[in-house]
């Protein structure tokens, strides 16, 4: 969904055309005033491509006429095909009759608008607001259109061809721990304080109700985030590089993971010396001592059970020079 692959004629079908009987020809009769363009797909299912002011109504009575009985919603996305527009896509499934089908339809690139679902499939519910963040297809009638997995603030389209890709700024999940005491969290308030702040806050305006000046502040604002994230994760990374240990120390052996910092007061004092300990210069460790003389594997054939002890001897030694060498580093 996300390659930057485009065929040179993706409208056209890839592939052969249904067989007579086949559940295109069910769809013909039940709405005859529909008209579909069919093909197989690489699964074997019968893809039907349809005008986008259709879509509700071919859902609907697919799932409510006997012939069909389309009553599963499997999975519902989009794919953008850049100057072609984009492709919204739903994966159905009939329980009853074990048949399934593939509804296809066009939506401009521009403000691509669609009717949503919702009334005819529940799971559409949370389908259609991934679409609306992850493509910028916006669903006329949905009940709850909010972001779903990105921030509520955030109006980009990750999923769109146009959206600029970034290499990886970081090892996932390393610098967590070095974000938070960068910025802690919020002292908690307490409940009279906290229902005047959510009296006294005021009500978000949606990117919709925005004027140009407003959404390109909203960007603006967005962008110095990204850009100040960014220049953490590279102090960190440099860090790294000269030989700092992870950020909170190293860790005993199976000691679990420390908690992330509290900003109670009792917990400030506990954690005071753990950076001193923690910014150790390369410079000042132990050297690592000399590996173990490891002994021989034999060959399999000749002498398994050799070869066995040999493995079980090998990776002994190699636990025991890295319990060592942590021990080693930290100082005991």
């Amino acid at each position: 969904m996300t390659s930057r692959r485009t065929p040179a004629a993706p409208a056209e079908p890839t592939s052969n055309e249904p067989p007579p009987g086949s559940i295109a020809d069910t769809y013909r009769e039940v709405m005859p005033l529909v008209d579909f363009d069919a093909a197989m797909t690489k699964g074997d299912d019968v893809a039907l491509t349809i005008p986008a002011n259709s879509i509700h109504e071919v859902l609907e009575r697919g799932r409510d006429d006997e012939r069909l009985q389309m009553n599963l919603l499997r999975n519902q996305t989009a794919v953008d095909w850049e100057e072609r527009g984009l492709e919204i896509v739903y994966h159905l499934y009939s329980i009853p009759l074990r048949q399934a089908v593939t509804i296809k339809a066009w939506l401009p690139s521009e403000n691509p608008m669609v009717e949503s679902v919702t009334d005819v499939y529940e799971m559409a519910n949370w389908a259609e607001r991934e679409c609306r963040e992850m493509f910028g297809i916006e669903f006329i009638g949905h009940p709850d259109p909010r972001n779903l997995l990105l921030d509520e603030d955030l109006d980009i389209h990750p999923l769109r061809k146009s959206h600029p890709l970034a290499p990886i700024e970081m090892e996932q999940g390393v610098d967590v721990e070095f974000f938070t005491k960068q910025h802690p969290p919020p002292e908690p308030v307490v409940e009279e304080e906290a229902v005047a702040t959510t009296a006294a806050a005021p009500t978000r305006k949606r990117v919709e109700d925005m004027t140009e000046e407003e959404r390109a502040a909203r960007k603006a604002e967005q962008a110095e985030r990204v850009a100040r994230a960014r220049e953490i994760a590279a102090k960190r990374r440099a860090e790294r590089l000269a030989g700092a240990p992870p950020a909170g120390g190293p860790r005993k052996e199976g000691a679990a993971p420390p908690p992330r910092p509290t900003p109670a007061p009792a917990a400030a004092p506990a954690a005071e010396p753990a950076p001193a300990r923690a910014a150790a210069p390369t410079a000042d460790r132990p050297p690592a001592p000399p590996p173990p003389e490891l002994p021989s594997i034999p060959d399999a054939e000749e002498d398994p059970e050799g070869r066995a002890a040999a493995q079980s001897e090998r990776v002994r030694l190699g636990r025991e020079l890295a319990a060592a060498r942590r021990a080693q580093l930290r100082g005991e």
